[in-house]
C-alpha cells in the first residue's frame, strides 16, 4: 500500500492529501451542480466551507475536552490532527447548525442547497474511496480474479475501488436524472445510489466492522437505500395525487357540457 506519495523532493501523506482533494472537488462539483437549481456557486461553496470548518473545530474541541486528562499531560497532542482525534456527532451537529444559519442569512432554499451538496458528497466519497485503497484502510476478501490486487502477499478484491467506481457511476446517474424543479427527488436519488454502492461493494470487503452477523457498512447501505426508495415513492405518490386533484374540476366541467354522443366518436 501507499501511506505516503512522493512528489519530487517531498513526500506527502496519502490520507490528508486525498482528504483535501475530496474537499476541493466535492465543493466544486456541488457548486457546478447547484447552478441547475438556480444557486450561485459562491453560496454553495460558502455554506459548504463554513459548515465543514465549524464541524471540524467543534469535533476536535469536543475530543480534547472529553480526553483532557490525556491532553493536559501532553499539550502538544492538541495540535496532532489524527483521524481518531475528532468526535463525529458533535461535529455533525455543529456543521448543520452553522450551515443552516448561513442559509437563513442568505435566504436560500435549504432543499436546493442540500441537493447540490449531496452531489458534492458523492464526488468526495469517490475520491476518499481511492485513498482508502491506497492506504489499506479498506481491504478485500481473498480473490483469484484477474483484477485482484496484492496486499501483503495475498490477492484480494479491491473493495475500496469497487466503492470508488460505484460512486463515480452514481454521480453520472444523479447528474443525468436531476430535475431542477424537484430537488427533493435528487436527494432521494443520491441516497438510493449511495446506499446501493455500500450494500454491493462492502460485500467484498474484509469484515472488520460487524453488527451482529452482518457487515456494518452493508447494513448502513441497506437502511439508506430503503429510506431513500421510500421517500422517492412517497414523493411520486403525492405528486400523482396532486395531479389528479388538479384534473378533477376540469373533467367535471367537461363532462357536464360535452355532447353525450361524444363518447361514441
Amino acid at each position: 500500500m501507499y501511506p505516503a506519495l512522493p512528489f519530487g523532493p517531498i513526500t506527502l501523506p496519502t490520507g490528508p492529501l486525498f482528504a483535501m482533494l475530496a474537499i476541493f472537488f466535492g465543493l466544486e462539483s456541488a457548486g457546478r451542480f447547484g447552478r441547475r437549481f438556480g444557486l450561485r456557486t459562491d453560496d454553495v461553496w460558502n455554506v459548504g466551507l463554513l459548515a465543514l470548518l465549524a464541524g471540524l473545530i467543534v469535533a476536535r474541541s469536543w475530543n480534547v475536552f472529553q480526553f483532557w486528562y490525556v491532553y493536559s499531560a501532553e499539550p502538544l497532542l492538541i495540535f496532532s490532527l489524527r483521524p481518531g482525534g475528532f468526535a463525529l456527532w458533535p461535529g455533525v451537529v455543529a456543521a448543520l447548525v452553522v450551515g443552516y444559519a448561513y442559509l437563513l442569512r442568505r435566504a436560500l432554499d435549504p432543499l436546493r442547497v442540500a441537493a447540490a451538496l449531496a452531489m458534492g458528497l458523492l464526488t468526495a466519497a469517490a475520491i476518499l474511496a481511492v485513498s482508502d485503497h491506497l492506504t489499506g484502510a479498506i481491504t478485500g476478501l481473498p480473490s483469484n480474479l484477474p483484477w485482484a490486487r496484492p496486499y501483503f502477499g495475498e490477492m484480494q478484491h479491491p473493495a475500496a475501488l469497487y466503492r470508488a467506481l460505484g460512486f463515480v457511476l452514481s454521480v453520472v446517474f444523479v447528474w443525468t436524472a436531476a430535475d431542477p424543479r424537484r430537488p427533493g427527488r435528487t436527494l432521494g436519488h443520491v441516497g438510493l445510489a449511495g446506499g446501493l454502492v455500500l450494500l454491493v461493494a462492502d460485500a467484498f470487503a474484509a469484515p472488520d466492522a460487524m453488527t451482529g452477523p452482518f457487515r456494518t457498512g452493508q447494513l448502513m447501505g441497506l437502511a439508506l437505500a430503503l429510506l431513500s426508495a421510500g421517500a422517492l415513492a412517497f414523493q411520486t405518490k403525492r405528486r400523482d395525487a396532486r395531479s389528479m386533484q388538479a384534473a378533477e374540476p376540469g373533467d367535471a366541467v367537461h363532462g357536464s357540457s360535452a355532447d353525450p354522443s361524444s363518447s361514441l366518436r
